[in-house]
């Protein structure tokens, strides 16, 4: 469960109308951001929330190999490619919402994707929603990669942070982090993802399908109870910062 407190809202928790970005992001390969961005497909799906995924990872990304039916490659670098993602919240029609898988890219790059695109404009106008949904891992490094994106975007995006259980145990060096006490005095909110059973895990990625999927699939009656009772806790999780993410 979530160890924050009551958050206060943030600029951009405004009308359910406003499109939302949503971007999963961390540090360098290994702290499960493709897996928590699979979790929130999951859960968008699961609260009958429209949405559409672009993998910023290319044709070989993972959100893309398990979502194949809401999401395309995209490259956050090369505005003809990156062009469908904002055309796509800022096109008028209401309650529009983009997930974007990003990989591991520093705070400045991500800020200059979004300057150049005018999604950081649109946000500070109220126009468009940013969630950044930070995956954290247990090394130094994390904290350093989260201090910097916090510094590039400021509080003019929400934050949820995540505590993935499936890659570290531990996340003492950001609970004593002064980056953390910055967030949370900007309305962040914080959320504890569980460890899926490694076995089963890999069964999923073998079978290439969503989690959601698998839990109805053909699979053992063992592993399909397991992952289903895993994902029933990440979506409780999830619901924790449900404001940021709907």
């Amino acid at each position: 469960m979530s160890t924050a407190q009551t958050p206060k809202k943030q600029k951009n928790d405004s009308s359910p109308s406003t499109p939302r970005l949503l971007l999963t992001h961390g540090e360098k390969g290994g702290v499960g951001k493709t897996t928590v961005a699979r979790v929130v497909a999951d859960y968008l799906q699961h609260r009958e929330t429209a949405f559409r995924g672009f993998d910023a990872e290319g044709p070989t990304g993972q959100l893309l190999r398990f979502h194949p039916n809401h999401t395309v490659s995209v490259e956050v670098d090369k505005a003809a490619s990156i062009a469908p993602v904002l055309d796509f919240l800022m096109d008028g029609k209401p309650n529009r919402l983009a997930l974007v898988d990003l990989g591991a890219r520093s705070g400045e790059d991500l800020k200059n994707w979004l300057y150049k695109g005018g999604a950081l404009e649109e946000a500070e106008a109220g126009q468009l929603q940013i969630t950044v949904i930070y995956v954290l891992g247990g090394a130094v490094d994390s904290v350093g990669h989260l201090k910097e994106c916090f510094a590039a975007l400021g509080s003019d995006v929400s934050y949820v942070i995540v505590r993935n259980l499936g890659v570290a145990a531990r996340f003492d060096v950001y609970e004593d982090s002064n980056i953390r006490k910055d967030l949370l005095a900007a309305g962040a909110r914080e959320i504890t993802i569980p460890a899926l059973d490694g076995a089963v895990y890999q069964s999923v990625d073998k079978a290439s399908l969503s989690f959601s999927a698998f839990c109805e699939s053909e699979a053992s009656f063992t592993e399909r109870r397991y992952c289903r009772t895993w994902l029933r806790e990440c979506f409780a999780a999830l619901e924790e910062a449900s404001a940021a993410l709907l």
